[in-house]
């Protein structure tokens, strides 16, 4: 636990001792869930501070024709939806899925208030949180107003979503409604970045990027 806890964003540069010190003087608890299991639901309360001590999480949107879209995995060490702890609205922006047994530590809001304002690291440590998924966001609206085309859309996505050159498209009717663009405009262009030998189809949904420099227009 300590291991993962100094690995996640709050507790950076804090000592395994440290970390250890501070949570035998604050209450907190050890969550486990089972794979399958959903933690919480669009629209429910984000409570406090979650920190993934095991396992892997995925978050997921539900469109309006009943489709999910996955949107990331989480994985040990990381943080729970730390932009919505505080402010007006304490919301999960999304649903929120085990996908992997796991173990999340839990600290209620107001205990954690107490924490930022007597551990000054770990304060700094939540603000640059904070600010640099605020930085990230604002990146993602930018990119979504130069994205114009499909293509480009779907190479940003693309970017964003290969692990070692390769990636899964799970549902094309589902991403296309995403883009907010018609499922048959964004298979023509799928269809010719395989011809133009962009992409290579490799398996049933799965692809591998032969231009990678392509991608990152």
């Amino acid at each position: 636990m300590l291991e993962a806890l100094r690995k996640s964003v709050v507790f950076n540069k804090i000592q395994s001792e440290d970390i250890k010190k501070i949570l035998e003087e604050t209450k907190h608890e050890i969550k486990t869930y089972s794979p399958n299991e959903t933690i919480a639901f669009r629209g429910d309360e984000v409570k406090g501070l979650y920190v993934i001590l095991k396992g892997t999480l995925t978050t997921e949107m539900l469109t309006e024709e009943g489709n999910v879209i996955k949107i990331e995995e989480l994985v040990k060490s990381d943080v729970i939806a730390s932009a919505f702890i505080f402010g007006d609205r304490n919301c999960f922006p999304v649903d929120l899925r085990v996908k992997e047994k796991a173990e999340v530590l839990f600290i209620e809001r107001k205990e954690f208030l107490k924490l930022l304002f007597s551990q000054e690291q770990i304060l700094e440590n939540f603000l640059n949180e904070i600010s640099n998924k605020t930085q990230l966001l604002t990146t993602k609206i930018w990119n979504n107003f130069n994205n114009k085309t499909i293509k480009k859309k779907f190479c940003n996505y693309v970017n964003r979503k290969q692990e070692k050159g390769e990636f899964v498209i799970e549902n094309l009717g589902a991403l296309a409604e995403f883009f907010g663009v018609e499922r048959p405009s964004l298979s023509r262009v799928l269809s010719d970045l395989v011809k133009d030998e962009k992409l290579e189809r490799i398996g049933r949904n799965r692809y591998k990027i032969l231009d990678k420099e392509f991608f990152e227009i």
